[in-house]
């Protein structure tokens, strides 16, 4: 009996963390917010670990400042470590190639560093994982 309890306790916990985590997808991103704003955003819902909310954030980042290379590389580092922290590997290195392909083809100096250093970092440690 207490088996069947406990189980019951650990379906009904999940089905409602799975429809939360749904829940809080955003319909619609305003067009107003600005591109930190929009990160501002997607750093909250990551740190609720509502990953999906907080990949619409960092997509809507990318898709509206393609033209602004450092908020792009900014949103881009975001997207990969969350695929990093689902362990989406595959994903995530492709994220981080990406980045450091932008970091080769900028102009020096036109982006900050840091982006680029830490897709490195995040690449090294993918590789260990393989």
């Amino acid at each position: 009996m207490k088996r069947t309890s406990l189980k019951s306790i650990f379906i009904i916990a999940l089905c409602s963390a799975f429809f939360t985590a749904c829940s809080s997808v955003p319909k619609e991103i305003p067009e107003d917010l600005t591109a930190q704003e929009l990160i501002q955003k997607g750093q909250a819902e990551f740190e609720s670990g509502h990953y999906k909310a907080s990949l619409a954030y960092y997509n809507a980042v990318t898709e509206r400042y393609s033209d602004v290379p450092p908020v792009y590389a900014e949103a881009c580092y975001e997207i990969g470590h969350l695929y990093m922290r689902q362990k989406k590997y595959d994903t995530a290195e492709v994220i981080f190639q990406e980045l450091i392909d932008l970091y080769a083809a900028a102009q020096p100096g036109s982006m900050p560093g840091s982006y680029q250093k830490l897709a490195q970092l995040q690449m090294a440690k993918i590789k260990e994982k393989k």
